[in-house]
């Protein structure tokens, strides 16, 4: 690294501070002038040179550590959209919900799955309801004020979760992520990709791909 100090003329009036690698330019730029000069400056700039650049290395190092270190910490957390089935919290990949929205008018669809509730109408579009606790085995939602639909986009396919009620959008912290204890093994493992645990609370966290695979792959054969 140099600064525009170091690269003064050898000509004109030169103002820099006292140190040896003043001395140095100095030497340099009267180097043409006067030679008797030359064999007593010399010498010195040397060592003056290299403690000058050693600490700009060493600046540089200092500042970008931290930036490595941050950027490894932005990497190392994971955002969740969760929610609620009973007491216990869930989450997914907050990437995967396109919308939190309350419970409006659901309608029966005929033969269909038990745990499908119905479909609603979503601005015009479609869309399939599943209770989620049905779907899990865990009894049904009882729709309340609290009661929710996440709706979530899957191979571009769009789906209306019901849940007992909606929590919160927040970064977990991947090493708090562990293999689900024996307190959720009565939920199908298949549908569980790990628990997060933080101070005071479990988040179970889902694997969306993995519990609607029968929805989306019954959409993907009635389509044409």
């Amino acid at each position: 690294m140099v600064f525009p100090a170091e690269e003064s003329p050898a000509s004109g009036p030169i103002s820099l501070p006292s140190s040896g690698l003043a001395a140095d330019i100095l030497a340099l730029a009267g180097a043409g002038a006067v030679p008797t000069v030359e064999p007593a400056r010399a010498p010195a700039p040397l060592p003056a040179v290299a403690e000058a650049e050693a600490p700009r290395a060493h600046n540089i190092s200092f500042f970008s550590a931290p930036v490595r270190e941050e950027r490894k910490a932005a990497e190392a957390t994971e955002h969740l959209a969760t929610f609620f089935l009973g007491r216990e919290e869930y989450g997914v990949d907050v990437r995967l919900v396109q919308e939190i929205i309350r419970v409006s008018e659901i309608t029966q669809v005929p033969r269909a799955p038990e745990f499908i509730k119905g479909v609603i109408n979503l601005r015009g579009r479609i869309i399939p309801v599943v209770d989620l606790k049905r779907k899990l085995g865990l009894g049904d939602v009882e729709v309340t004020r609290q009661s929710r639909i996440v709706v979530v986009k899957i191979k571009e396919r769009l789906i209306g979760l019901l849940v007992d009620g909606a929590s919160q959008v927040l970064k977990v912290p991947i090493s708090t992520i562990e293999a689900a204890p024996d307190e959720v093994t009565e939920i199908d493992t298949t549908a569980i990709r790990g628990v997060a645990k933080l101070t005071g609370r479990l988040i179970i966290l889902m694997d969306l791909n993995k519990t609607l695979a029968l929805e989306l792959r019954e959409e993907a054969d009635e389509a044409p």
